[in-house]
């Protein structure tokens, strides 16, 4: 989003990723009790230093975010724990490539789901830096205003999107932001007579 120059970007506030914690360790404690009893059930004969490596990974991944959870502002990432996991299902003892793969999906859907959400507004629109991108001319937006760090768009198709910035919003640019807003409603409203 950033290689497209914007006059004004918002960060807006993250949203709660307990769900989407909640599941993805389910899915790396599964994984570690398969694996566990994948080894015991083969009597150790499947055993490699690799399989020990990848479940220290989840297991260390866990500890870090556990350590860091009482930051503020810290985003648990279990990126890396999800490709362990994924590998673990792609070797012996548990071979079960389906999972695997499924486990790579969400490691790469997870970068999505947790990266900042940020809108984009120029002289031509508003871009959504969601995936994919979604943009919007001047002449979609019935109005686009920002107040006391609540960001209001109002569609021309009566969908409305009301967030919560990220970071607190001084007066002043709260003042510029509303006013290149409304210069932008205006001319596209000039345009459309």
């Amino acid at each position: 989003m950033r290689s497209r120059e914007y006059d004004f970007v918002v960060t807006l506030k993250h949203q709660n990723y307990k769900i989407y914690n909640i599941i993805t360790v389910l899915m790396c404690a599964m994984t570690l009790t398969a694996e566990t009893f994948g080894l015991l059930n083969s009597m150790f004969f499947d055993y490699n230093w690799v399989n020990i490596a990848l479940a220290l990974v989840i297991v260390v991944n866990f500890i870090i975010v556990f350590i860091n959870s009482s930051k503020k502002e810290y985003i648990a990432t279990y990126k890396w724990s999800l490709y362990a996991a994924a590998f673990l299902w792609l070797m012996n003892p548990l071979h079960v490539p389906f999972i695997g793969v499924f486990f790579i999906i969400a490691a790469l859907l997870e970068r999505q789901i947790k990266f900042p959400q940020e809108i984009g507004f120029s002289n031509e629109g508003i871009t959504f830096n969601t995936f994919p991108f979604k943009s919007y001319g001047w002449d979609e937006v019935k109005n686009a205003l920002l107040k006391d760090n609540i960001l209001t768009i109002d569609f021309t198709s009566n969908k409305l999107i009301q967030k919560e910035t990220e970071s607190d919003v001084s007066a002043d640019i709260e003042k510029e932001f509303n006013a290149f807003c409304n210069e932008q409603l205006a001319n596209g409203s000039a345009i459309m007579q």
